[in-house]
């Protein structure tokens, strides 16, 4: 007889407390009915002591059915294997339950002379074992049985509820690492743009750029990241804009919040940037006169509201001008899908100007 691995280390691994647990309160109970049952003048820690020499006959037939039998003969289906084995695992165990009690605690324990059977007349008297000795063995085994089910079950939820966790993080880190070739692609040619000019101000926004991919790169890689740092990312990319735009365009930023109060607020990283980088992208471009972008951040209780407006050409249609299609808005909504239960997405057409909203209860979010 061998146990499998997995088996081996549900019996000898961390679960072992379990076990142990497990076999305090079936002797307990056991103890219990005794007590009440016939009216024993024992007391019960008496009796609960004599009710552990029925422990190896119960081991034998509790590990050796759920634990050999089982995965070996059941699960396998080969029942015909199984019944067989079952009969004669409960049968050879009632048995030495038996004997147990004839060899070992009558000698120790009993008082006055007493008749000792033989091995052979204990193996033979089919009756006395099977009402006498079977009905506590199957009560065991039937107990095991179902703590067992109940456990597998647990594990299984729990291991599926772990990959399904994992299955999300891979795509929430698949969709992230698609927002860093996209604000790089779109950061490299403003730097392509001053480079060409040949602008004093190429290696200042060098320098920008750097602080910013170390921080996108290295620094947001977690789950959540501090809203304090969020803000100072997209500060750093609109002083980018600004050493490529210069006073070509008109800026309106506000970040109302008070930092002692939320210093520890958390959100979800780069979702905010996706929003200022299209705005900058549709509302500056060189159609435009006049071209203009107002960022508007603030809090209310547990609500972080994220408010951008850009002007727009007027003769475009409105999917080619605002936040509705392309890598950024779709991977900003299945983010915010992802990552928060209560939150609100609108983008809006002014007229000459795009509006995007966006509402994050930062108390929501999927931990």
């Amino acid at each position: 007889m061998s146990l499998s691995i997995k088996n081996k280390k549900q019996l000898l691994g961390p679960a072992t407390s379990s076990h142990l647990l497990f076999w305090f309160l079936l002797l307990s109970s056991f103890t219990l009915i005794q007590f009440f049952k016939d009216g024993n003048d024992q007391s019960l820690f008496l009796l609960f002591l004599e009710n552990l020499k029925r422990v190896p006959a119960m081991l034998l037939a509790v590990y050796g059915f759920n634990y050999y039998l089982v995965p070996s003969f059941y699960q396998k289906r080969r029942y015909l294997f199984f019944a067989l084995g079952a009969f004669i695992l409960f049968y050879f165990a009632s048995a030495f339950d038996r004997i147990v009690n004839v060899y070992l605690y009558e000698p120790l324990f009993r008082k006055g002379p007493f008749v000792q059977e033989t091995v052979s007349e204990i193996f033979s008297d089919v009756e006395f074992l099977l009402f006498g000795y079977l009905p506590a063995l199957l009560t065991a085994t039937f107990a095991m049985t179902l703590t067992k089910m109940a456990y597998e079950k647990n594990e299984m939820e729990r291991e599926r509820l772990q990959l399904q966790s994992d299955k999300n993080q891979a795509e929430l880190d698949a969709l992230k690492s698609q927002i860093h070739p996209h604000f790089l692609f779109n950061t490299l040619n403003n730097l392509y743009a001053l480079t060409v000019q040949k602008s004093d101000k190429a290696p200042k926004m060098v320098e920008s750029l750097s602080g910013m991919l170390d921080y996108i790169l290295y620094q947001c890689n977690e789950k959540y990241v501090p809203l304090e740092n969020e803000i100072e990312l997209i500060k750093n990319y609109i002083e980018l804009e600004k050493i490529r735009f210069g006073d070509g365009i008109e800026l309106d930023c506000r970040f109302d919040f008070d930092r002692s109060k939320y210093k520890e607020l958390k959100i979800a990283p780069l979702l905010l940037l996706s929003i200022v980088e299209n705005a900058f992208k549709h509302g500056a471009s060189g159609q435009i006169r006049n071209p203009k972008v107002d960022i508007h951040l603030y809090l209310e209780k547990e609500n972080l509201f994220f408010e951008v407006k850009n002007t727009k050409e007027i003769n475009k249609l409105p999917d080619h001008t605002g936040f509705t299609k392309g890598i950024g808005v779709a991977n900003l909504k299945q983010q915010l899908q992802r990552l928060y239960k209560d939150y609100s997405f609108e983008s809006n057409d002014l007229g000459d100007m795009y509006e995007v909203r966006l509402r994050l209860n930062t108390s929501s979010s999927n931990d």
